[in-house]
Order: C-alpha cells, then structure tokens, then sequence
C-alpha cells in the first residue's frame, strides 16, 4: 500500500509541467509585483502545474505574502549581501543584476515566464525549457534615460558610463527569449524600436474581487503613485493650489516633504494605505489625476472599475486605452493644461456603469486563459 502511494504521488508530481515565473524584484508593492503575484496564484490553482517564484531579491514583507499564498520562491544571491534591498538600486551599476537571474538553474522547469521592467529577462535556458517574456517596459534607465534621470543630474552624470555596454547586455539577452509579450501596443512600439524584435499584445489585469462601487461622487480628486520626480506631481500641486479643488495623494516617495512643501491646505498626503481604503476613497472621488507618462497603468483600470472617470496626460498606455467617454486629458504637463482639462471635467458628465463595463475588458480571466493555453500548447 505504502508503496503504491509513494509511487501515484511520484507519477503525479513527473506529469506536473513546473514552470518558473520570474520576476525583476520584490521589494516595492507596485502594480508589476501584485500583478505577478495574482499570476502565479492563478497557475498554481491549475493541478497540472507546479509553480516556483524566482527573483534577484524578495524583502520580507513579500516573503510573508508568498508563504501565506503557499507559493514556492527562490531568491538570488544578491540576498547574501548586507543591506542588498536598501541599497538595491546601486547593483545597476555593475553587472550583478544580470548575473543574479543568470545564476538561477531552470532545467527542471519545463516553462519560464520571466515578467520585467528591468532584468527579469536575462535568465538562460537551455533549448527543451520555453521561455515566455513578459515585457511590462524596457528598462528605462537605458532605453528612455531622459525620463528615467529627470531631475538626477548628479546620478546620470554616474551612471552614463555604463548605459552603452548594460544596452548591449539588454538587447542580446532579450532575443534569447522564445516568445515576447507586450503589456500594450505602446511597449510592443518599444521592444520593436529598442530590441528590434517583434511581439504580441496581452494587456495586464486587475484582481476583480469585491470592489466598491459609487454612483455619488464628492468634492475631491485622487492621485496614485510613487512620489519621485519623472511621475510629474509637481505642476499637479501647483494646478490644484490655484484651484483650491480637494485633492489626496496615495503613495509615498523621496519627492514627499519637497511636494509638501509647495501645497496648501486643500492637498491632503495619506501615504500608504490599504487596498480597501484605496479602492472606497477611489470609488467616492470626482476623479483620478493622472499626470505622467505611463507605458500602460494599471491604476487607470482600477480607477474605471469602481466607476471613477480619469483626468489623464494624452501619452504612453492612457492614450492608448482611454477616451473622452472615460475620462479628460490634457496634452501638456504644465499647470495651465491640467486646469483646463481639470475645468472641462467638472462640466463633463460620466455614466459609472459604462466606466466599470469597459474595465472589466482588463480582468483576470481572458489573461490567464491565454497564458494557460499557451503554455499548454508547448509542453
């Protein structure tokens, strides 16, 4: 008996197809990282597949989520140096991110679906392993490092050295890839400018669970985000101070105290706060501001599917997905165009059963039913 067991388990554990999903980091809880995560959970829920998280370096906020999901995770070398998620960032001035994903052994794996804004890409795999490239971005410290160092001087006049020999790294490394994935027709313009190779569209999702849902809104906008200088909240504070609308601010960041320091009591900062808090204070505002260049954002999606029309600069992913029918944008990032768009807004009227409707194009199902027939199709 103890025998016939031992070797049903041993059979169904050898038919499993094992894949790796391979992600750049996991030390901030942005959009990239929920969205891996949801992926993976979703994979694991297949009794077919078996599943294993592998990046350069998990903190332990996410190591705890990934325990409490019963995700399997492998963390790369970089974690054995002392204060390696402090000081992360400096790791790309060598050649040590790229070698953390190269160090990582996939030969048991039948499938890699790497997901990257930076290095995620650059594993290796051996011909019988079919690697699926989940491009989110190029990296954009070198590929579109104007944008990337706005407001750096010090740091690019550091790091323009390295750029050329890291874009050489980047580009070969990216066409080691079996197949390519954009997030959207603005990253696959990207990948084929940048990496001159062509790819697919797949769109990225959000976790539709119980999201709240508002037909009345109130006097007050939101603004989601990372508070560093290339997302442009400064001439946002500067068209809300001359407008005295209400705004609140979800997100922290080094630009924090300068951005304070220019408003007025009408902008409130909340920092981090929960999903929940996020998604009712989303679901109840006039609007979400969205002023930077996004390549898609996964915000947008957030912010129509609890019925919250977009105020949205007209570039990157918002351009592509949006319309006056969803939202307002403006053409400039300077104050007197968000006022403008801003004034036409609070004219506009919104249907919030359209705005969900038309986000829920972005769940969760039409994602992975894709990912799953396809990793099917090549085992």
């Amino acid at each position: 008996m103890i025998g016939k067991f031992l070797l049903k388990n041993i059979m169904n554990s050898t038919n499993k197809i094992k894949i790796a999903v391979v992600h750049d980091d996991f030390i901030q809880f942005g959009g990239a990282e929920k969205l891996i995560l949801e992926i993976a959970k979703d994979l694991k829920s297949e009794i077919d597949f078996e599943v294993e998280i592998f990046s350069s370096l998990i903190s332990d906020r996410w190591k705890k989520i990934l325990k409490e999901k019963d995700i399997k995770f492998t963390e790369s070398f970089l974690s054995k140096i002392p204060f390696c998620y402090q000081i992360s960032k400096v790791f790309f001035l060598s050649d040590l991110f790229y070698l953390s994903f190269q160090s990582f052994n996939f030969d048991r794996f039948d499938i890699v679906f790497s997901s990257s804004t930076r290095f995620g890409h650059c594993v290796l795999t051996k011909p019988r392993t079919f690697h699926i490239s989940y491009i989110n971005s190029p990296a954009r410290a070198l590929w579109d490092e104007r944008k990337y160092f706005w407001g750096k001087k010090f740091l690019y006049l550091v790091f323009k050295n390295f750029l050329p020999q890291k874009r050489i790294i980047d580009f070969y490394s990216q066409n080691f890839a079996d197949l390519i994935i954009s997030n959207s027709k603005n990253i696959k313009n990207k990948v084929l400018k940048n990496y001159k190779l062509n790819s697919i569209v797949l769109y990225p999702f959000v976790k539709e669970f119980q999201l709240p849902y508002s037909n009345s809104k109130q006097k007050y906008f939101v603004l989601i985000s990372r508070l560093v200088s290339w997302k442009k909240i400064d001439f946002v504070i500067e068209a809300f101070n001359s407008l005295d609308l209400n705004l609140k601010i979800i997100g922290t960041g080094p630009e924090l105290i300068p951005l304070k320091s220019k408003s007025k009591n009408n902008i409130e900062f909340l920092g981090y706060v929960s999903e929940n808090e996020k998604f009712e204070l989303l679901s109840k505002a006039t609007g979400l501001i969205f002023p930077q260049n996004e390549d898609f954002g996964l915000t947008l999606v957030e912010s129509l599917l609890v019925g919250t029309p977009v105020i949205y600069f007209n570039k990157g992913g918002a351009k592509e997905i949006l319309n006056s029918k969803l939202g307002t944008c403006f053409n400039s990032q300077d104050m007197n165009s968000l006022i403008n768009s801003l004034k036409l807004h609070q004219e506009k009227q919104f249907d919030p059963n359209f705005l969900r409707s038309y986000g829920l194009k972005f769940t969760e199902k039409s994602f992975t039913r894709f990912i799953k027939k396809l990793i099917k199709s090549r085992v």
